[in-house]
């Protein structure tokens, strides 16, 4: 009886285990490609149906698995990288405002202005000047 009992919970561990292996691998390699493309493409517009081919996914499941493993949605990923990389292009080069917008992806200054200091509690050229 202990060992049928042993023998049953090693079959249900290691079948949670694989189970738990599979869905490790699959984050990974979803971040892994996502991560990539997104340093690679930050500067163009990216769809979620573009970034959903690029990982395997349908646009819906990608979405729903994306902010359930990042914890945030894709959009907002993505706005966060592209201001990580605008901060430190206004930090490091002489280039305007609108050049560095334009560069980390926004065709639309007045957006970039607003979630800039939404992000950063300043404008960009008083995050510069400080």
């Amino acid at each position: 009886m202990v060992c049928l009992l042993l023998s049953i919970t090693t079959l249900v561990c290691g079948c949670a285990f694989g189970i738990v292996k599979f869905e490790l691998t699959k984050i990974f390699k979803m971040y892994a490609f996502e991560s990539k493309y997104i340093e690679e493409n930050y500067q163009h517009p990216i769809s979620i149906d573009e970034i959903s081919d690029v990982c395997h996914f349908s646009s819906s499941h990608f979405m729903k698995y994306f902010k359930k493993v990042m914890g945030t949605s894709f959009t907002d990923y993505l706005n966060e990288y592209r201001l990580s990389m605008a901060s430190r292009l206004l930090l490091s080069s002489s280039d305007n405002i609108l050049e560095i917008a334009a560069e980390c992806g926004y065709d639309n200054l007045s957006y970039f202005n607003r979630l800039f200091k939404k992000k950063y509690g300043v404008t960009p050229s008083a995050y510069r000047n400080k």
